[in-house]
């Protein structure tokens, strides 16, 4: 090579051959972007007429293409007299030594492996016009050989073949680089891994412990529940009875302050005594030590014994509770003793969260294939339910914090208790509710069809 000879891009003329206009824009703009100048064919079969109509300094050519493959394009190339002295590179992914073989089988004078990045690119186009020169010497006598029981007759110039091995081993120190990098990153990945997996162990030994810490808690808990029940219940069955003594004036009269305060004492203790009444129950569901006694249950009997039971308590607030019942007897098989306790906790809900208007129960029975569905509704006129409020309903100790809700009453386990009752008889407790006008409870048992 002329040692004074100066690389100037513009001097070259590069023939792009791709069958894709995405990739062929791409690799126009890139080369045009170094300075080439640039043609463009879509097909092996256009590249050849436009090099016998104008002779570029290099052709890129992709390998899969319609009509003419890039093997193919290069053999025409390398076997005309006029063309074979442009160098060829192939775009080609060398997936099989194969590929390399029918490349230099064809002639072509480099390759470049998918995927390829830019610079690489550049540096091979650069390189193959660089050494354009080297290519006027005389070419070397061929040679043969064997690749898969297959014999191949290579017809190439040494400074080619050269070429080709220098353009293959930096392909392979390129891929070998990615591997590594690869490989540093899967070292990475699986110390990270790692120290995951140690964690993770430790976390679940803590979770262990902690849970052998909540499950001596909870038998602690129930056994404090059990043993205070009795300690409880004692003392304020006998204030409640003590005091319901004292007001039939059995020792004797009561002015009327001492009527007051002691019926102020009876209320209060009832009361209290109904939270813990609550409380103990909750406790022996959540500890899977309620037994269920099932019997017949007429079921407009028990909604109209409960009414009467809480009617008094409804007029005290001047609500009218009415009652909405089928005629035909809907019975159903369940504990009696639970069912009740759902329907008075409703009904006393009703009545504590409403301030003027009614409410009603009412009792319906109908089929849902192979079953029966009997609904026990209570609806009110009452205050209603926040939507933001609604997923807190049947939360245990939980109650509504609003003006027109909020009632110092209860512990907030009414609710909750009703949904687990609900549940151990093998129902649901539903509800609908429109903030200020009331809301709807329904307690759906499921039977069998007769």
């Amino acid at each position: 090579m002329d040692p004074s000879f100066e690389f100037q891009p513009e001097q070259f003329e590069i023939l792009i051959v791709e069958d894709s206009p995405t990739q062929a824009e791409r690799l126009r703009r890139l080369i045009q972007s170094k300075s080439y100048r640039v043609r463009v064919a879509t097909n092996g079969r256009l590249a050849l007429a436009l090099l016998r109509e104008h002779r570029p300094q290099l052709v890129l050519s992709d390998i899969i293409m319609p009509e003419m493959n890039g093997y193919e394009l290069c053999s025409a190339i390398k076997t005309d007299p006029a063309l074979r002295d442009i160098p060829v590179i192939l775009v080609t992914a060398l997936n099989d030594p194969k590929d390399i073989i029918r490349g230099i089988e064809c002639g072509a004078d480099n390759f470049v492996r998918k995927p390829y990045s830019e610079e690489y690119l550049l540096s091979r186009i650069q390189h193959m016009l660089v050494n354009t020169k080297l290519r006027e010497a005389p070419a070397d006598e061929g040679i043969a050989l064997y690749l898969g029981e297959q014999k191949h007759f290579i017809n190439a110039g040494r400074q080619q073949i050269l070429d080709l091995l220098i353009s293959t081993y930096e392909q392979a120190v390129q891929v070998n680089g990615e591997l590594q990098a690869r490989e540093r990153q899967v070292i990475e990945l699986n110390m990270r891994l790692a120290h995951h997996a140690a964690e993770l162990e430790n976390t679940n030994r803590e979770i262990a412990h902690k849970n052998l810490e909540l499950a001596e808690a909870s038998r602690m808990k129930s056994a404090f529940i059990a043993n205070m029940s009795h300690e409880l219940r004692t003392p304020l069955n006998a204030i409640i009875g003590f005091t319901g003594a004292l007001l039939m004036k059995l020792p004797g009269p009561l002015t009327p302050d001492q009527d007051k305060q002691l019926t102020t004492i009876r209320t209060s203790a009832r009361h209290l005594l109904s939270l813990i009444n609550d409380i103990l129950d909750v406790a022996k569901i959540e500890a899977g030590k309620v037994t269920l006694a099932v019997e017949r249950i007429l079921c407009q009997d028990l909604v109209a014994q409960t009414a009467d039971t809480l009617r008094q308590l409804a007029a005290q607030k001047s609500l009218v509770l009415t009652v909405d019942m089928p005629p035909e007897p809907i019975v159903v098989d369940s504990d009696k003793r639970a069912l009740t306790q759902i329907i008075i906790n409703l009904i006393n809900n009703a009545i504590k969260f409403t301030d003027s208007g009614s409410i009603k129960v009412s009792l319906a029975q109908k089929l849902e294939g192979q079953s029966v569905l009997t609904q026990f509704h209570v609806q009110d006129t009452g205050a209603g339910i926040k939507v933001e409020d609604q997923h807190k309903l049947f939360q245990a100790f939980s109650q509504l914090d609003s003006t027109s809700t909020r009632h110092a009453e209860g512990a907030g386990l009414g609710l909750y208790l009703c949904q687990n009752l609900a549940n151990l008889l093998g129902g649901t407790l539903s509800f609908e509710s429109a903030y200020g006008q009331g809301s709807t409870f329904t307690l759906t048992l499921r039977g069998p069809r007769q």
